[in-house]
């Protein structure tokens, strides 16, 4: 995977999470800047780091479309490439029995949080699970909270929501 790629995955994946992606150098001191402008390179540690803002299955995706990215570039990017990957999968998983969500809330700090609905597909061989992970706005997540609507009825009627991401 190219690391400018990689960093705009990343940069996507901590917008959508965090509000902003200041992490990639407050944090874990990536030059972001250099990367995209092919002047610098990640190193096996960064990189390590970055493939945690990812689950298991979005990671592979991610590898995928970054060199599909590579060879056939779109208008919207990788990142909306990411995205709408990841929406078209989650609509075949809802269609399987083996499907489960997850919602799960991260505190961010400073009183924020950040929802997530997970889409998790249960193999059942050797405990595996592939996720899939959304951020859901607050405002959304406040209606799943207080209609009590059921998380498959609702990620089926949402998921295309440009919102949901």
């Amino acid at each position: 995977m190219n690391d400018t790629h990689l960093i705009e995955l990343a940069a996507f994946v901590l917008r959508q999470r965090d509000g902003n992606a200041d992490v990639l150098e407050s944090v874990m001191h990536i030059p972001t800047a250099a990367i995209l402008q092919g002047q610098a390179a990640l190193l096996p540690q960064q990189r390590e780091q970055l493939r945690y803002l990812f689950t298991d299955y979005e990671w592979m995706l991610a590898q995928k479309l970054a060199v599909f990215e590579s060879t056939t570039p779109v208008v919207g990017g990788l990142a909306q490439r990411y995205q709408n990957a990841k929406t078209v999968i989650a609509k075949a998983w809802l269609q399987t029995p083996s499907l489960t969500t997850n919602y799960v809330k991260e505190p961010l700090g400073a009183g924020r949080v950040s929802v997530h609905l997970q889409l998790r597909q249960d193999y059942g061989v050797h405990g595996l699970v592939d996720i899939l992970d959304f951020v859901v706005p607050t405002t959304i997540a406040k209606q799943l909270q207080t209609k009590q609507l059921d998380l498959l009825t609702w990620a089926d009627e949402h998921l295309d929501d440009p919102e949901v991401k």
